[in-house]
């Protein structure tokens, strides 16, 4: 499970950002429910992150999803650029690294893993393993200068090439700690995303061939009042194009797929029923689609031997708010053994079960830059035991910060001024011109 994840210098987050899961300190509340144990280490199941828009949520996981592309997708060629989206708003940081870091649990080990990149090389790569309370290094890198100590890899300067990550190469070898980072990064953190026809939506969809899965996936739809009567599963061939090279004109290749059909009931006019009819996910609306998309992954975690860090952006999009809120009860249940990390607008979440140190903010200053804050770290959250505080209440009362500023009149004069040819902006300030 994911312990913690550190940026620096990726797209609005300038400075180092620490996204972390462990516990805080002398918090009992929800001990049972919403948190985890993982050795000696108590991590949380679930963390709500929120901000206004274009504060930066999306580009807290954008992060992450970019580290796990990199170990498990490498550069093919060694003039291939690297997507070192840095910081852009002052003159000195398009100049320097990119840099990532996680620490996570996997089997009996603890990882720290890191790597600094820009857009032609990788300058540095870590990976240390826990030893009792101390760190110890296993491989490191300064550009194309290693120290490892495995064996089998006396030359592997020559193995690596500077714009990819030797953790791969590494695993190719059969090396067991590099195998252990790979499947964490390939197999136990989980994007979900919106629907789209794909290999990870055919390989979630699997499991609904099963009678007795398709028949507890159907209950779980029932009970969240969804008007479905029926699931079922087909592998049908998906055309697909791609390229032998950058000269030549696409090719057409067919696989096989599994795609996902609901069942509706069909009524006559008097009310009765009179048959059923099919519809591809994909005609279902986007609440529909989502709610699927968070229930497989739920359900594939828990047939996979859990332990997996589950991560969706725009959470609420397209849900109603009882169900989101049934969702992030679940995701804090003692039966849930997952992690699930999710940005959301939704402010009435801050009031779920919810403990202090699973609430995070993501703010922009005015400079640009993200922050991410903790309202644990505030001092009358820190030592509140009592129920019945609002943190909600507190957030847009701009007590933590990470509220938008919103003025609607001004907002609808400067709609409306397009009309008039009135107004304009300089240095960030709205000169009110001549109307005409």
């Amino acid at each position: 499970m994911l312990i913690d994840f550190t940026m620096k210098n990726f797209k609005s987050f300038k400075d180092e950002t620490t996204l972390s899961l462990e516990t805080g300190e002398r918090l009992s509340k929800f001990r049972e429910s919403n948190t985890i144990s993982v050795g000696k280490i108590s991590l949380l199941k679930n963390l709500l992150i929120f901000g206004p828009n274009g504060s930066g949520k999306s580009n807290l996981l954008d992060g992450l999803k970019l580290m796990q592309t990199m170990v498990t997708q490498p550069p093919q060629t060694v003039n291939e650029k690297l997507i070192a989206n840095n910081f852009k708003l002052d003159d000195k940081s398009w100049k320097k690294d990119v840099f990532f870091e996680v620490i996570f649990k996997r089997g009996v080990n603890i990882y720290k893993y890191s790597f600094a990149f820009n857009k032609t090389k990788i300058t540095r790569e870590t990976l240390a393993v826990l030893n009792k309370n101390n760190w110890k290094i296993y491989f490191s890198r300064e550009n194309q200068k290693f120290d490892v100590k495995i064996a089998n890899f006396s030359d592997v300067e020559n193995r690596t090439n500077e714009n990819r990550l030797f953790i791969f190469d590494a695993q190719l070898n059969n090396d067991k700690y590099a195998i252990d980072v790979f499947k964490w990064f390939s197999e136990d953190l989980i994007f979900v995303e919106d629907f789209t026809e794909n290999d990870h939506i055919s390989q979630m969809a699997e499991i609904l061939k099963t009678p007795k899965l398709n028949n507890q996936f159907l209950k779980f739809l029932h009970f969240a009042d969804f008007n479905i009567n029926g699931l079922e599963v087909v592998e049908e061939p998906l055309s697909y194009f791609y390229f032998l090279d950058a000269i030549e004109k696409p090719k057409t290749r067919t696989k096989q797929v599994n795609r996902i059909y609901t069942k509706h009931k069909i009524y006559d006019n008097n009310g009765d029923v009179i048959g059923t009819k099919k519809f591809r996910l994909e005609e279902e609306s986007r609440g529909t689609q989502k709610i699927f998309m968070i229930a497989l992954a739920f359900l594939n975690a828990e047939l996979n031997n859990n332990g997996k860090t589950i991560l969706f952006d725009e959470f609420d999009d397209s849900l109603h708010l009882e169900l989101s809120q049934a969702m992030v009860k679940i995701f804090n249940s003692q039966a849930n053994q997952n992690q699930f990390i999710i940005t959301t607008h939704e402010l009435q979440l801050l009031d779920s079960d919810v403990r202090v140190d699973q609430i995070y903010l993501v703010q922009k200053d005015f400079q640009g830059k993200s922050n991410l804050i903790s309202i644990f770290d505030f001092k009358d959250t820190k030592n509140t035991t009592r129920s019945g505080i609002s943190y909600m209440k507190r957030y847009i009362q701009g007590r933590f910060g990470a509220t938008p500023i919103i003025d609607s009149d001004e907002m609808l004069e400067a709609l409306t001024q397009i009309q008039s040819g009135s107004g304009e902006i300089q240095d960030g300030e709205v000169k009110k011109g001549k109307t005409f």
